[in-house]
């Protein structure tokens, strides 16, 4: 159910099941046995109190389980797993050398109808953070020492009470990561071509002029590694010569920080709320992997990331939580690469 509860206090049985997964008979056990707090109206309704569900998902255990569908193709591996990336239990720890990604939108109404443990269905910005960073710890534990994690992400434009203000994402998520145990190396600018307009606010008078938004973040991290740790010890000779990257590739990377592309296009892929352009993993994987090395997406969505790693020799593994999405992503691989 697409619904937006950040102005309710109380929800009703049937909003809670839709909301988080749970059936109506379940949500009564819980309830009766006090496992979820509710309130039980005149009538003999329950009622559930926001905060109460918010906690009571923070607390819920994560099911690692899931599908998992291996595509050949081009020399490479290709795993999709139907699964929770905040358990991750089919990744080996220090397995994947990459990590490419860009999570759902907080408090998001494109994604899915209510999937159990979609992110894109929280509500509650403090939960969005603590349930996110529990994908990032994940991704910390499965990525070798001195590697690279690049993570897609914007500050969120929204309205509260009539005003106009901007949730500082990237800021939060810089520190979350930090506080995991990530470093912090930078961050790129993703300008985009057709980004999101803003209304015309007070035109043709001063004191009101809407910008667009036409910019992402990419936040560039990395897993500590000691002193002499030889992080590419184990590529072979013929790995390095075959991930030899040209000058003009080189300096296209090198000379600044504000990348120009435009986002994917619809289409096809317009099962996925907010698609980013193959260009974008295809440069991280092309600079910071080499041939035959696994490179991970956590929020894989239409396979972008994973399409990408085929295309230049990489392995790779990418995880959603929506049934319909690995279908798509398996489907572009098979059209693209098989």
């Amino acid at each position: 159910m697409n619904k937006d509860y950040a102005e309710r206090t109380y929800l009703s049985v049937v909003e809670v099941a839709s909301l988080t997964g749970l059936d109506v008979k379940r949500l009564h056990e819980l309830a009766r046995s006090k496992q979820l707090p509710a309130i039980k109206s005149t009538s003999g309704q329950y009622r559930f109190r926001l905060a109460d569900i918010s906690r009571f998902r923070q607390q819920a255990p994560v099911d690692s389980a899931g599908s998992h569908h291996t595509v050949h193709c081009k020399d490479t591996v290709q795993e999709i797993v139907t699964g929770d990336a905040r358990a991750m239990s089919q990744v080996d720890d220090c397995s994947v050398h990459l990590a490419v990604t860009s999570p759902p939108y907080f408090n998001a109404k494109m994604y899915s109808d209510a999937e159990h443990g979609d992110l894109a269905n929280i509500h509650d910005l403090d939960e969005w953070m603590a349930e996110t960073s529990r994908v990032w710890a994940e991704v910390l534990r499965v990525l070798q020492p001195g590697r690279k994690f690049f993570l897609n992400i914007m500050n969120l434009p929204i309205r509260v009470d009539g005003t106009f203000r901007t949730l500082n994402l990237v800021g939060k998520t810089i520190d979350a990561c930090e506080r995991l145990g990530f470093v912090f190396k930078r961050d790129i600018v993703w300008h985009k071509t057709n980004g999101v307009r803003a209304h015309f606010g007070t035109y043709p008078y001063p004191g009101g002029i809407l910008l667009n938004h036409m910019h992402e973040f990419i936040l560039e991290l990395e897993k500590p590694a000691a002193k002499n740790h030889r992080k590419y010890g184990h590529v072979s000779d013929e790995e390095r010569a075959r991930s030899k990257l040209d000058k003009d590739f080189w300096l296209s990377l090198k000379n600044s920080d504000v990348w120009l592309m435009k986002p994917e296009a619809s289409g096809r892929n317009r099962k996925h709320a907010a698609p980013f352009p193959l260009e974008l993993p295809e440069r991280f994987i092309r600079a910071y992997s080499f041939v035959g090395e696994r490179v991970l997406d956590p929020f894989l969505g239409s396979g972008t990331t994973l399409l990408a790693a085929a295309l230049h020799g990489r392995n790779g593994i990418g995880y959603d939580i929506n049934a319909d999405f690995c279908e798509l992503a398996k489907k572009r691989l098979a059209e693209n690469l098989i």
